[in-house]
């Protein structure tokens, strides 16, 4: 998959969507700030609708346009903008991807080259009518009469299209009524979005087959959001709710997904069927212990649907598919036929749970297609992956705030007790910051209270009909359940968020509950994991290596070094994410598990390698490996740093006599400017050096100018670094008064035996 090609395409497809979007809203009557004059508003009469002196028989556009005045009003005009382009653009991509795949006629595709028609019209044109609501076909029957409308028609049609259409109804929802209004004038045209999807050569058919295009589509389209985004971080802007998604949004090379899949969900399955040599060979990229795991570390299920697994940051489903991909062969290899597996990873063995409404749509619409390129019947979405988001928190927060929770909990339950009610009641207070926090999100609910959600969720949903106000909080249970469950793997490249760019409401929900954590969202997510697993469970993630050895991550290393087990490790260092430039970001990809520590583990260095699939090749080939590299011996090194690499001399040395038993270890003069205040011993007259002073009270009585520094060096094998003299007249008043940038360091040390380095 050439990612640079699909790169280009998304980047032109949301320039040429926010143009028309833009363009659309000029002619509905709204000016660059959103705002509409008097004058250029709807009057309804009876049977007809007055705009900007048009008279429009279509009655239904003065309530579209309303909805989309009053969402103006709510959200601003980039919002409204960037919603209905991203609604267009993922719609009519999915389409695109469900007819490359053989599960949808080619709607979209022109009559010809000269008659711009796609055929979703043409066959209407011709009497062939898709499905369509009694409304619209009221409409539409209006709308050809006038063949110069192909773009009205069309409009119409798809959104048609989109509603009736299973896949695509689960996945994505309904089109608001005022998105309807804001298709594009020109999406037909030439250069228009339709003709880029048809006529792409960025995108191959084998491309559109492949799971992973909905996530770099999604990637790269949202890339220049996220430039906005941390560009705003530079001028101290805090991350808002709204600006996490794009901020940590970054797709995970295929491989490392792979790697982290099969170490933990494979890996898992392995110890349970030793002798499962046929899913053993389809895992490429599993890593063979350094040593047999102690029964005691194994976990063990008794039925398949116990081997489950979650994405708690699934962006656009990558992890969640390729875990998908291993279960079904696991399935298959277990004898069930290709529906029952797929209905049950699905219902018992896949979560995923996101920030973000469109990556959770992405990551729905990814894992049906991928079922039904095994089995066509899913085409009806009659069995939906479990995949969540949080956009059921501003409904929440309406629940809370109209003040009957408590009676609706009380149905709900149909009798619960004090402790019932007060657990649950603190757990939907919470609910509400769900589009900030995510699934960071920590719930006090005890067994018995989960239990009975579980129950009563169950009957409730095969109860039929349930109010609006019902559904909202069987959906706010569906992510309590799922960030209070206990899953057999965790596998996750989770959000990057430096603590500094986090806003307060988030910055002080992980400073309360993820103190050893609280430096960065990465880190908060590895302890995430660790309170999501089962006992023996395995994590695998990709984050930032600074975990591994910064001071501020220290607590967190010791925890995990004294709590758990690191399987294994691969060390990427810079160039993990060939669409990254530069070595800021620098990577680790491991698997820990959540036993006591028991033996070794296997670490791969991969830092030199020069891009990711050059790091891909050094780990197949086994390049720099440190197999049987005990986790306790990070210990005894200050700090508890993963020096993985470190001999074991070198850990000797740590349990020895140290430098401090000698003296302090302190950082020396900095003058600021070498080349103007330090000068070698001979170009400078031996009546202005002081020798021989034993302390620094002594320089203002010497009255020199020069005196000796010694700042250490490579190996002299004669006569030691002793060649330089340093401007300290009167304590350094040169250096004091030519720069801010001087350090005269601890003045009690001048002068004294010491030892040296550069």
């Amino acid at each position: 998959m050439e990612t640079n090609q699909i790169k280009k395409f998304a980047q032109e497809a949301r320039k040429v969507l926010l143009k028309g979007v833009k363009h659309k809203l000029a002619l509905l009557g709204f000016d660059t700030n959103g705002n509409v004059s008097e004058k250029d508003m709807p009057v309804a009469g009876e049977d007809h609708v007055v705009f900007m002196g048009r008279v429009i028989t279509d009655m239904s556009f003065y309530g579209k346009w309303t909805a989309l005045y009053t969402r103006m009003k709510e959200k601003g005009l980039k919002e409204v903008v960037e919603e209905a382009a991203y609604t267009w653009f993922n719609r009519l991509v999915a389409v695109r991807i469900m007819v490359k795949n053989g599960f949808a006629d080619p709607v979209l595709e022109y009559q010809s080259e000269q008659i711009r028609v796609p055929r979703i019209v043409a066959d209407v044109r011709r009497g062939i009518y898709p499905k369509l609501t009694e409304a619209d076909r009221t409409q539409l029957m209006t709308l050809l009469e006038d063949d110069s409308k192909t773009t009205e028609q069309f409009t119409l049609l798809i959104v048609n299209y989109c509603r009736f259409n299973p896949v695509l109804s689960a996945c994505f929802g309904g089109i608001n009524d005022y998105t309807e209004l804001l298709l594009p004038a020109n999406i037909l045209a030439e250069g228009g979005f339709v003709d880029l999807l048809n006529h792409t050569g960025f995108i191959t058919d084998d491309d559109f087959r492949q799971s992973e295009l909905i996530g770099w589509l999604y990637q790269f389209y949202i890339s220049e959001k996220k430039d906005e985004v941390f560009a705003s971080f530079k001028n101290k802007k805090k991350a808002e709710a709204d600006d996490i998604p794009a901020a940590t949004q970054i797709f995970t090379p295929n491989w490392i997904v792979k790697y982290m899949v099969q170490n933990t969900v494979g890996r898992i399955y392995l110890d349970n069927n030793p002798y499962a040599t046929d899913i053993r060979e389809q895992m490429r990229y599993l890593v063979e212990p350094a040593e047999p795991m102690p029964d005691s570390a194994v976990l063990r299920y008794d039925d398949l649907h116990n081997l489950t697994v979650a994405d708690l940051g699934c962006g656009s489903g990558h992890i969640l598919n390729e875990a998908f991909d291993l279960l079904y062969a696991i399935y298959v290899d277990e004898g069930y036929n290709r529906r029952r597996a797929i209905e049950d990873i699905f219902r018992y063995n896949i979560t995923g749970v996101d920030l973000d409404t469109r990556a959770k749509q992405l990551a729905m619409f990814a894992l049906l297609m991928k079922a039904c390129q095994r089995d066509e019947s899913f085409l009806d979405a009659h069995c939906l992956p479990h995949v969540l988001d949080m956009s059921i928190c501003a409904k929440v927060r309406r629940l809370n705030a109209g003040g009957g929770v408590a009676t609706l909990l009380a149905e709900f339950f149909a009798g619960a007790g004090k402790t019932m009610m007060e657990e649950t009641l603190d757990a939907l207070r919470l609910m509400e910051q769900a589009d900030n926090l995510g699934s960071i999100m920590k719930f006090g609910i005890s067994d018995a209270t989960r239990t009975a959600i579980v129950l009563r969720s169950r009957e409730w949903r095969e109860h039929g009909t349930v109010s609006e106000d019902m559904q909202t909080l069987l959906a706010a249970f569906d992510v309590i359940l799922a960030l209070t469950e206990k899953y057999a793997a965790l596998v996750m490249n989770p959000p990057y968020m430096g603590a500094g760019n986090m806003n307060a409401a988030l910055s002080d929900y992980v400073k309360k509950n993820y103190p050893d954590g609280k430096a960065d969202l990465f880190s908060v997510f590895m302890l995430l994991a660790k309170d999501k697993m089962m006992p023996n469970g395995k994590y695998g993630m990709i984050n930032m290596q600074s975990w591994m050895f910064l001071s501020s991550f220290e607590n967190l290393r010791k925890s995990v070094l004294e709590q758990s087990h690191i399987d294994n490790m691969l060390h990427l260092g810079p160039r993990t994410f060939d669409e990254l430039s530069g070595e800021v970001v620098q990577n680790v990809a491991f698997v820990i598990s959540n036993t006591m520590p028991y033996g070794s583990g296997v670490y791969y260095r991969l830092v030199d390698g020069k891009n990711c699939s050059d790091k891909e090749r050094m780990f197949l080939n086994g390049e720099n490996v440190y197999p049987g590299v005990s986790q306790q011996n990070f210990e005894k090194i200050p700090g508890s740093p993963i020096g993985y690499w470190v001999s074991e001399k070198m850990i000797e040395a740590f349990s020895s006599t140290k430098l401090r038993d000698y003296g302090d270890a302190r950082s020396g003069i900095m003058s600021g400017n070498t080349n103007l205040f330090i000068r070698n011993w001979h170009e400078i007259s031996l009546d202005n050096i002081g020798f021989n002073l034993t302390e620094s009270s002594q320089i203002r009585k010497c009255k020199k100018q020069w005196y000796p520094i010694v700042s250490g060096g490579e190996m002299r094998k004669w006569y030691g670094n002793l060649s330089d003299v340093i401007n300290l007249r009167n304590d350094g008043e040169d250096i004091i008064a030519f720069s801010k940038n001087y350090r005269l360091r601890e003045p009690k040390y001048y002068f004294k035996q010491s030892i040296t380095w550069p």
